[in-house]
């Protein structure tokens, strides 16, 4: 066993040595309040003590350290028996957000299988944004686990690269898990309007509403105009969500065509519709805004009736 200078550190070393799991279990504790930069190596070995229940606790406080300096046992981690040790891996890795930290990562990648390790080492490789990553997060994309799947075209989505455009459009369009479809979408506003526009207008009319929900954000965050007339469609739709992002994205078109569709928008039951929809009449600011808002400052909610307020405001400065 190695002998540690520090007092305190020595002590939590031979607890860790200890036969009963409980003095294990404290001691893993005791780690998170040393200050010492070795306590990290004692928490790896508590990461592999032969206990779940040790393994549990190293895992919930890994957090606590510079994770960096764990990232090999971590990903071991990453295919413990015990669900919450492979729960714990996969939140701290995604912590590391260190580019120093990918080349493990990338070499554990490779040679993985298991898709819970595989989507959790993709999650760690997406704050990296490291160049690296692109080659296997595109082959990923073909994965039969939607979960690995997803974390992919986070990964792509991070990067920012052209390249990756085409790959992310077809995930948009065609992948058989609408979560995965959502994620790609969401991806989609890195690029140039005229090269995702259409795809994000298509979108809108997804089975999914959340994906539906995610090509409006992004038709708002792009500003492409052509997407007018779907949103104020998207507007009128079942599914208030849905009602609400077209809403949002209406108020940054700032197309006063849209104003009807807001003003109905701005009398759904549901209040957070009315909100969305009189932020946007204010940031129109036009004078056909004028009805609804006069009506929002009477509203039942308190938020729409600030929202309201500003609007009004926004009206009587372009005024």
């Amino acid at each position: 066993m190695t002998h540690y200078a520090d007092p305190e550190l020595q002590a939590l070393a031979e607890r860790l040595d200890s036969d009963d799991p409980g003095i294990r279990r404290v001691a893993v504790l005791g780690l998170v309040d040393s200050g010492e930069p070795e306590a990290a190596e004692l928490l790896v070995r508590a990461l592999k003590d032969p206990d779940a229940t040790v393994r549990q606790e190293a895992a919930k406080v890994v957090d606590e350290f510079d994770a960096q300096d764990i990232a090999d046992s971590l990903i071991a981690a990453l295919s413990d028996s015990d669900e919450v040790v492979r729960n714990g891996a996969a939140h701290a890795l995604a912590d590391l957000k260190d580019p120093s930290a990918a080349p493990p990562l990338l070499s554990a990648l490779e040679g993985s299988s298991d898709p819970f390790v595989v989507a959790g080492i993709l999650r760690a490789l997406k704050p990296l944004r490291v160049r690296a990553a692109q080659a296997p997060a595109l082959a990923r994309l073909a994965d039969a686990d939607p979960r690995v799947r997803r974390e992919a075209v986070a990964v792509l989505g991070w990067l920012k690269a052209e390249d990756n455009l085409s790959a992310l459009i077809e995930r948009a369009r065609d992948d058989g898990d609408a979560e995965v479809r959502r994620a790609a979408t969401g991806t989609l506003v890195y690029a140039a309007p005229e090269r995702v526009g259409d795809t994000l207008i298509d979108r809108l009319g997804d089975a999914h509403w959340q994906v539906r929900c995610e090509a409006a954000t992004g038709i708002g965050k792009l500003n492409y105009q052509p997407g007018l007339e779907a949103l104020v469609k998207a507007s009128r739709e079942a599914t208030w969500q849905v009602r609400e992002k077209a809403a949002e994205a209406l108020g940054k078109l700032g197309s006063t065509a849209a104003i009807p569709a807001l003003g109905a928008c701005a009398e759904d039951p549901m209040s957070n519709l009315r909100k969305a929809a009189i932020g946007a009449l204010g940031a129109i600011a036009a004078p056909g805004c004028q009805p609804y808002i006069a009506m929002a400052l009477d509203d039942p909610d308190p938020d729409v009736r600030k929202l309201a307020r500003w609007a009004q405001s926004k009206l009587d400065a372009a005024a």
